[in-house]
């Protein structure tokens, strides 16, 4: 794509992204997008072939940008349960500036298709991210207790908690807490590894 084309789809994004934050999916129309970026709908169109192709590609900037957030934090951490207590924390963090992710993390209409296909798409991701923390751990030594052949299972396992965690805190509490969120990532963490 040339150069021009790219700062036109960003700025649509970016356009997009505030629409969606502020009103949703289903409330947003192509036309409130196109008047938000001074464009004419047909120049969407050119882009994306509807408000829901706008909606993924804003999804998957707000993932990339969390996912590089997330992993330069995991990064400067030496052991695996400082990276995977990080790894909770700061997708937590982020998550939550993130009003699209948000949404599809809290998504009350989950089993909705689409939403459904998102948010299996991203655990995916995050599966295949925590399986290579992981593997990496394994290989230097450090959590030897482990099967091989179970790592795969071990990421499932700690994803499955750490969004259920997320989920219960969502559910329950009305403003988030960090220091209880960095508490119950410390506990599930270092219980994973004992």
């Amino acid at each position: 794509m040339r150069e021009k084309d790219e700062i036109v789809k960003t700025e649509i994004l970016e356009q997009a992204q505030k629409l969606f934050h502020q009103y949703g999916l289903k409330k947003t129309t192509m036309d409130e997008i196109a008047a938000a970026c001074g464009k004419a709908k047909s120049t969407l169109y050119h882009y994306f072939t509807s408000k829901e192709e706008v909606f993924d590609a804003v999804i998957e900037m707000e993932l990339t940008n969390l996912r590089k957030q997330v992993k330069d934090k995991v990064e400067q951490q030496k052991s695996i349960t400082d990276k995977l207590k990080t790894y909770m924390v700061e997708f937590q963090k982020g998550s939550l500036c993130m009003a699209n992710v948000y949404r599809i993390m809290n998504d009350a209409n989950y089993e909705q298709r689409n939403t459904k296909e998102r948010f299996c798409k991203m655990m995916e991701f995050e599966k295949s991210y925590l399986q290579r923390i992981l593997f990496d751990a394994y290989d230097s030594g450090e959590c030897r207790n482990l099967q091989k052949d179970d790592l795969p299972l071990m990421a499932e396992l700690f994803l499955a908690g750490y969004f259920g965690t997320v989920k219960y805190m969502i559910l329950t509490a009305e403003n988030y807490d960090p220091e209880k969120l960095e508490r119950m990532a410390e506990i599930f963490t270092s219980k994973l590894f004992e």
